[in-house]
Formats: structure tokens, sequence, C-alpha cells
């Protein structure tokens, strides 16, 4: 498996957020990955990368329940900001509403739509997509 620089995980669960990240270590996913509980951590911690010119994250998994700003939130923020390269960007979430899914493709920015539990296969399918 081909190895990307940085992803971002946002989700407001510890758990998912400890599993993926070990999930990611033990497939050698990503150099580095950084984690967000809630969408607003991230659109701050974007803007601090766009202000300081980058390293700008390979992929952003966002979970769509989340408190503070949720994932749909998360998205129309992102979708405003001055970016300066195209970032790949998965819901991963738990939702079984397929409203969700479908709501997902009506936004082209998003590469993709993942349930979770993450796997190695879906971390596979997301690299394919995005490398």
């Amino acid at each position: 498996m081909k190895k990307i620089k940085l992803a971002y995980i946002i989700d407001d669960d510890d758990i998912i957020i400890y599993l993926t990240g070990e999930l990611l270590k033990k497939a050698d996913f990503s150099e580095r990955t950084e984690t967000f509980t809630d969408g607003l951590q991230a659109i701050q911690r974007l803007k601090e990368v766009i202000r300081e010119g980058g390293p700008y994250p390979d992929v952003i998994l966002f979970d769509l329940n989340m408190p503070v700003m949720d994932g749909w939130e998360f998205l129309e923020n992102f979708l405003e900001l001055p970016i300066a390269k195209k970032i790949p960007l998965f819901v991963f979430t738990s939702s079984i509403n397929p409203d969700d899914k479908e709501k997902s493709y009506q936004y082209p920015s998003i590469t993709g739509f993942i349930q979770k539990p993450l796997t190695v296969i879906k971390l596979d399918k997301i690299l394919r997509l995005i490398v």
C-alpha cells in the first residue's frame, strides 16, 4: 500500500479516533495523522495551515454527527476556505440513513462515503481513489 503524508480524522468518538489511528499505523497508510473532535477544530487548524502555507492534509475523513460543528457544517465551511490544493474528502460515518449517503453525492468535493468501522480494504479503496 502506498503511503500518504498527512491524514485528518474528524470524529467526536474517542474510541473511533483511537481505533482508526491504530489501523492507519498498522496499514502504514500515512506518515502522520491529526485528529479533531469536531468540525470547528478542523476548520481552525485548516485556517492555520492556509496562513502558514502548509502542510495540507492529503485526505480528510469526517463524521457527520458531532457536537459544536457537525460534518455537513464542516463541509460548508471547508468549501469557503481558500485552499491551495484539492483535498479528497470522505464522509466517515456509522449512519445507516440512506439520506446521508444521497446527500453526500450532491457535493462534488466529496470523494467517497465510508461506513464505520474502517478496514484495510476500505483504506486500500481510499488510496485507489486519491493516488
